[in-house]
């Protein structure tokens, strides 16, 4: 059977997994330093209705 990993043996690799579900899985930022992670949208920004790509291409045409 091939593995994720040809570096780390089976158990390693099981080991490792385990370790990344925490931060994988986390309600909480990854990021060590806080300016790096993205603001949330504002209440007050407008909303912007989604771009559809198929509406897009028959205006151009």
């Amino acid at each position: 059977m091939h593995r994720e990993s040809d570096r780390h043996s089976p158990r390693e690799d099981d080991e490792l997994k385990s370790e990344l579900q925490g931060m994988l899985k986390g309600n909480r930022p990854s990021r060590a330093e806080e300016w790096r992670d993205p603001e949330p949208p504002a209440d007050d920004d407008p909303a912007v209705p989604p771009i559809d790509e198929h509406q897009d291409e028959s205006e151009k045409g």
